[in-house]
């Protein structure tokens, strides 16, 4: 009954850049004017997306990424 109330981990931060919407490392929440590495390599610097942007597609390299990060955290979630 507990379990859907244990914490999880972020696996991504998602940010629309040149139209797309990328995926950041979790380890620190993006905050506009800071210059990030997106998941597939990207630099870019942080913006305040609009509502438009948001609807931007998903870059696919950012989504295997995040996805490989998401199933190998539960896999060692599961180990223990």
């Amino acid at each position: 009954m507990f379990e859907s109330f244990q914490q999880q981990r972020v696996i991504a931060y998602w940010r629309p850049f040149e139209g797309l919407r990328h995926g950041l490392c979790p380890d620190r929440p993006p905050y506009p004017g800071q210059e990030r590495e997106t998941l597939c390599g990207l630099t870019l610097t942080v913006g305040i997306p609009t509502e438009v942007e948001w609807l931007a597609p998903t870059c696919e390299p950012c989504w295997d990424d995040a996805r490989s990060r998401r199933d190998a955290a539960a896999r060692a979630g599961g180990a223990s």
